[in-house]
């Protein structure tokens, strides 16, 4: 089966227009994408503010506010980057506002976290009321890699063009079948599972090498920190092999090559929208959500959250590499009885 998968990577590598599709188009969509979702609002907690510190904020243009319940979830929101800074409400005598910001330490986005706060506390004392504001600065503590602005996009892109590359190579396993490679491999004392195997296999070193050079551009120019390496190699295989199987499947049913290459495109960017690569799942009703944890693409992001956000290790993401080795292992044993069912026959 090395002869196929020569061929298959060969024909593949050939390609110039499934090149741009895993290698350029990614970059410039985690670029584009990454540079217009990404606000340039300071994301900055209160604790216990004021509710004309709160209308102000929200209405500013510089700033963007979490409310917090605890000092505790402030400074873990700051530690794990989700905030710059925070700005606690301390008790105060009527006519007279106090507040502490907090912050990690003396960088850029703290500085001017502190600046814009301060232009809104200056607001609130021209209304009348005298304010006083303190510091407090959260020195040597451990804290995680800071998250980049293309944090979300990355690995989102990283998923839906995967897909798309993955499903794009079932255009060549019908031309294959239509040269009559298949039929001479028929007459070869070769299992069905093997010739499967082999196209499944020359599928997957596509989505291994795309990865890597995702995984690598991510880190180096968009800093994403993509966590546990063990946990994201696994993440990627299992989502490449539930791709490699449902391309096989496409490339069985379809009768043209341009008929395989249309409904990979369309099954890959509707895959990508139900399982969260064009937006986060967190922001549709539940119903929606649950439909796109019918694709693969949706454990694949949530296992990325969990250990780009969340810094989770190997064990957090336990459910999602589980939901994604179900995912592989139907989709496998569905195009291997397709294949034996409707491959060797004419056309």
């Amino acid at each position: 089966m090395i002869p196929l998968i020569r061929v298959n990577m060969r024909r593949a590598v050939g390609d110039w227009r499934l090149l741009v599709v895993a290698t350029l188009f990614p970059v410039m969509f985690i670029l584009i994408t990454g540079l217009l979702t990404g606000s340039a609002k300071e994301p900055i907690g209160l604790l216990h503010p004021s509710a004309r510190l709160v209308d102000l904020a929200e209405r500013s243009g510089d700033v963007k506010v979490r409310v917090e319940s605890t000092r505790a979830d402030l400074v873990d929101d700051i530690l794990r980057g989700r905030i710059v800074a925070g700005v606690v409400g301390l008790p105060s005598s009527p006519g007279t506002v106090r507040a502490d910001l907090v912050t990690e330490s003396a960088q850029t986005d703290a500085v001017q976290a502190r600046t814009d706060m301060i232009a809104l506390l200056d607001l609130i004392a021209a209304e009348g009321p005298r304010v006083r504001l303190t510091d407090t600065t959260l020195d040597h503590a451990h804290t995680p890699a800071p998250l980049s602005p293309f944090a979300y996009v990355a690995p989102a892109d990283l998923v839906l063009f995967m897909g798309i590359t993955v499903l794009l190579l079932s255009s060549g396993l019908v031309q294959t079948r239509r040269l009559g490679i298949i039929r001479r491999l028929a007459a070869a004392p070769i299992r069905r599972r093997s010739i499967v195997a082999a196209e499944m296999a020359g599928m997957l070193a596509v989505a291994v090498g795309q990865s890597l050079g995702l995984l690598l551009v991510g880190r180096v120019l968009f800093g994403v920190h993509w966590g546990d390496p063990i946990a994201v190699g696994l993440i990627l295989v299992l989502l490449a092999l539930s791709f490699a199987g449902a391309s096989v499947v496409i490339g069985v049913w379809s009768r043209t090559q341009e008929q395989a290459i249309a409904v990979a495109v369309v099954v890959g960017i509707a895959g990508g929208m139900l399982g969260g690569s064009l937006y986060p799942l967190d922001v549709v009703g539940s119903t929606v959500r649950e439909v796109g944890h019918l694709t693969p693409q949706a454990w694949a992001m949530d296992g990325f959250i969990k250990l780009i956000y969340h810094h989770g290790g190997f064990t957090s993401v336990l459910p999602e590499i589980g939901a994604l080795a179900v995912f592989a292992l139907l989709l496998s044993a569905l195009a291997l009885r397709l294949y034996a069912r409707t491959v060797y026959s004419p056309g």
